[in-house]
């Protein structure tokens, strides 16, 4: 009796038996679909690994397609589904392209309407805004996650010695110095 052994597909859930020539190699079930997805991911970590592999390939495409003259228009022609998404991406592409300028051009052009209203603004010193209020206890003792189910409203024991100047409070909350 001769079983072998299956594995779990690395794109869909589906079990398959590996081909005995892969064996451990083998990662994907034989649905199309997922041998693209393979070969997707492959091609990615490819070119991830090799950034600088294709810069500055054009003088080379461009002497290949000088010795194959009428190369492109065949292509083109054969495959229409390719020109009308290359045109529909070019079209998209003009449309960013258009709207960034717009949006440029139009910040420039009130340039100094936003800068006189930036001139408007009154001038203030963050310290003297926050030095200006007074200081409510309350709101700081609410903020610390160890006072945060304390009511600020009700008495308060303080004790007198001034290393114990914090109220006695049973604080459950995760990392308070206060302890339980």
């Amino acid at each position: 009796m001769n079983r072998k052994r299956k594995r779990k597909c690395r794109f869909c859930p589906t079990l398959f038996v590996p081909d005995p020539r892969l064996g451990s190699r083998q990662q994907t079930c034989d649905n199309p679909k997922c041998r693209k997805a393979l070969k997707a991911d492959n091609n990615a970590r490819w070119r991830k690994a090799n950034p600088d592999y294709f810069r500055n390939d054009y003088p080379r495409v461009k002497q290949w397609l000088a010795h194959h003259p009428g190369y492109l228009r065949h292509y083109r022609r054969i495959h229409l589904e390719y020109v009308e998404d290359n045109r529909n991406a070019q079209r998209r592409r003009d449309r960013l392209k258009k709207l960034a300028l717009d949006i440029q051009a139009s910040i420039i052009s009130k340039r100094t309407e936003i800068n006189q209203e930036l001139a408007d603004l009154p001038r203030l010193d963050i310290q003297d805004s926050i030095l200006s209020k007074p200081f409510d206890s309350s709101t700081v003792f609410a903020t610390l996650p160890c006072f945060s189910r304390l009511d600020i409203q009700t008495s308060i024991d303080f004790s007198p010695s001034p290393q114990d100047n914090l109220p006695n409070v049973n604080c459950s909350s995760p990392g308070c110095p206060h302890g339980p």
